[in-house]
C-alpha cells in the first residue's frame, strides 16, 4: 500500500471550471484536502504511480496532516456540528490528528 498526495485532473489547471476526475493511478482517494493547493490524500495503484507524486509513510502523513491542521483545524465531531465550550469549537489535538491518520492507515493495511 502506498499513501499518496494528489490533485484531481486536469492537474495543470487546478482552479479551472473544467470537469475534474480522479487520476487512474488512485485506488482510494479524496481524503484531507489541503485548501492551499487542493492536494488530497489517497492510496495509489501499485506500479502506476507517477514518479512526480509525493508518497508518505505513516509518520510523514501524520506530519503533513498536523501542518494542515495548524492552519485549518480539524474538528473531532461531524463537520455540521460544532460544540461550543467557553467560546471555542471542539477541535482535535495533535495527538488526535495522529491517531486519526493511524486508524485510517490501519483500516487499509
Amino acid at each position: 500500500m502506498t499513501i499518496i498526495e494528489y490533485i484531481l485532473d486536469p492537474q495543470d489547471k487546478p482552479r479551472s471550471y473544467l470537469p475534474k476526475t480522479i487520476p487512474s493511478w488512485v485506488s482510494d482517494g479524496g481524503y484531507w484536502m489541503n485548501p492551499d493547493n487542493e492536494k488530497m490524500i489517497g492510496i495509489g495503484v501499485e506500479g502506476s504511480i507517477p514518479d512526480s507524486v509525493t508518497t508518505f509513510t505513516l509518520a510523514e502523513l501524520q506530519a503533513r496532516q498536523r501542518a494542515v491542521h495548524a492552519k485549518y483545524p480539524m474538528r473531532s465531531g461531524p463537520m455540521d456540528y460544532v460544540k461550543e465550550e467557553n467560546g471555542n469549537p471542539d477541535l482535535m489535538t495533535d495527538d488526535e490528528v495522529n491517531a486519526t491518520m493511524k486508524d485510517w492507515v490501519d483500516a487499509r493495511s
